[in-house]
């Protein structure tokens, strides 16, 4: 995967964090890293994305139309691996439980 690639699902995952969705801006994502928002750079980075099933179509056509995608567990475990940090919704903790 390109750099380029890797800055927006990076970008992406911290989208999502603590959303009930997996709806993603493209539009932001591109802004985020330098990429021009509407240009045919930010088109080859999401073709780059959904070709390695880091990215989905969102299934509502009127939300496609916005330029929102769906990020896939493939995407957030690449994301959270390039970001060296943890899953992004980890299991409650127990409050009895000591706190390390």
């Amino acid at each position: 995967m390109s750099e380029k690639a890797m800055l927006m699902l990076q970008h992406m995952r911290r989208q999502i964090v603590g959303q009930s969705t997996r709806c993603v801006e493209m539009r932001r994502a591109a802004i985020s890293i330098g990429v021009d928002a509407d240009g045919g750079e930010r088109d080859a980075l999401v073709d780059e994305l959904l070709r390695t099933g880091h990215l989905q179509r969102y299934p509502a056509p009127s939300l496609a139309a916005h330029g929102l995608y769906r990020l896939t567990d493939r995407g957030i475990a690449a994301a959270e691996e390039a970001d060296g940090s943890g899953p992004l919704r980890e299991a409650p903790r127990d409050p009895r439980q000591p706190s390390s």
